[in-house]
């Protein structure tokens, strides 16, 4: 039951209005909080690596930080659980911590089950919601991004400065990479390989959850050491004229965003109920979606501008912002356990794609010259002389309607093959 409601229409309709609550709330959050800091003289740099960056992902950041504290409180005795063996506490689960309090006599086993089952589906949920965001930024919104671009420049391709690809773009690619390696179950791995069965899902420790949110603040840290100029041109939001009421709305807007959450959240258990979706498919293809579109038409509005950097820095940056510091807090908070989904269709479709996408925007050139010759054998030489034009780091709206296909492949493949997060 969700405010009241149990059937599948109403509950769906409360699921939808609380993303875009999540999502409205967010960006009333950012503006109102950027604008009353601007009236009391901090730096634009400041505000940009501070209420601009966790801006970006701020309805992410609020569900891993609801989805870990419902976790916690499962048990209802949270402040035991950092009590227990340090080493349980640092490396390993909820799970693992919840029983050693049943050993003790502290909890029942009754009340460790239950809590196990809300970590396992809170971290489905949670997880899905924050990967699919960053799918769906990487290939439909970028798509749609560039095709808008080169469509409202009139030209029939859109050109990456280098600088873009190798200062924001890879290392996006980097943070998807880093969550894939410390998401796998390590273990399951190495006993497949010496002849046992292969268990992939694993777990984010408290342990991985320092070491993403650690990356974060070195990479903030990169930011304002080599792009402190980029960081001050980013935001448009004048100075506040009343501080005190935009103080206000932005913490009514916080509330906002921390119900959303917290209802959201619920409606995904009624929803696992009456549908049998797994949680990390509701939040793939509910907030992932949803999210994403604020960024979207901001890139579109920047590019419209000639604000390349501003645009789809914010865009990328979001994708760097989502695993390393939501991910990384909440599994601080709570640690996580890893859906199978995510590990071996998720993390690695966002990290192989990126990663040829990138190799491919600096080959084409050589690409082109090798795939011209043997249209040139055949006579085709107008195909030849084209695939010899080609240049490096420019995609064709062609390129961007395949990235945009991409995401439906993705979530036909998801849907498909990957319905369950956990054994079944």
């Amino acid at each position: 039951m969700v405010l009241g409601f149990t059937g599948t229409l109403p509950v769906a309709l409360i699921g939808l209005l609380s993303i875009i609550l999540l999502v409205y709330g967010a960006e009333i959050v950012v503006s109102k909080m950027e604008g009353v800091a601007k009236y009391y003289g901090v730096s634009e740099v400041v505000i940009a690596m501070t209420i601009v960056a966790i801006g970006t992902s701020l309805p992410e950041l609020a569900l891993h930080l609801i989805g870990s504290a419902n976790i916690l409180l499962s048990t209802q005795s949270p402040l035991q659980l950092f009590l227990v063996d340090p080493g349980v506490v640092m490396f390993g689960n909820h799970t693992e911590a919840a029983n050693l309090l049943v050993q003790q006599g502290k909890i029942t086993g009754a009340a460790a089950a239950n809590s196990s089952e809300v970590f396992m589906g809170t971290s489905g949920a949670v997880l899905g919601a924050n990967i699919g965001s960053d799918v769906v930024q990487q290939t439909l919104v970028l798509g749609l991004v560039i095709m808008s671009s080169a469509l409202l420049a009139d030209k029939h391709s859109f050109k990456f400065s280098e600088k873009f690809l190798i200062r924001d773009y890879a290392p996006m690619m980097g943070t998807t990479l880093m969550t894939l390696i410390l998401a796998l179950n390590w273990r399951g791995v190495i006993s497949f390989l010496t002849g046992g069965s292969l268990t992939v899902s694993g777990t984010l420790t408290r342990l991985d959850g320092l070491v993403l949110v650690g990356s974060f603040i070195a990479y903030m840290l990169y930011l304002y050491t080599t792009r402190t100029e980029e960081l001050a041109s980013q935001g448009d939001v004048e100075a506040s004229q009343r501080p005190l009421a935009d103080f206000l709305i932005g913490i009514a807007a916080m509330g906002l965003v921390i119900g959303s959450a917290e209802i959201f959240l619920r409606v995904v258990e009624v929803a696992v109920a009456q549908t049998g979706l797994s949680e990390s498919m509701i939040g793939v293809a509910t907030v992932g979606i949803v999210s994403a579109f604020p960024e979207m038409i901001t890139a579109i509005s920047g590019l419209r501008h000639g604000s390349e950097g501003v645009s789809l820095g914010t865009l990328i940056g979001s994708n760097i912002t989502n695993p390393l510091l939501a991910i990384g807090s909440g599994a601080i908070i709570s640690t996580y356990a890893v859906p199978r989904p995510l590990v071996l269709w998720d993390l690695p479709m966002e990290t192989v794609t990126a990663g040829l996408l990138l190799a491919y925007m600096f080959s084409k050139e050589k690409v082109g010259t090798k795939l011209a010759k043997p249209f040139k054998i055949i006579g085709l030489d107008s195909v030849a002389r084209r695939l010899e034009n080609t240049e490096n780091r420019k995609l064709s709206i062609a390129g961007a309607f395949l990235l945009v296909l991409l995401y439906f492949v993705y979530i036909y493949v998801r849907f498909t093959y990957f319905q369950y997060d956990f054994a079944h």
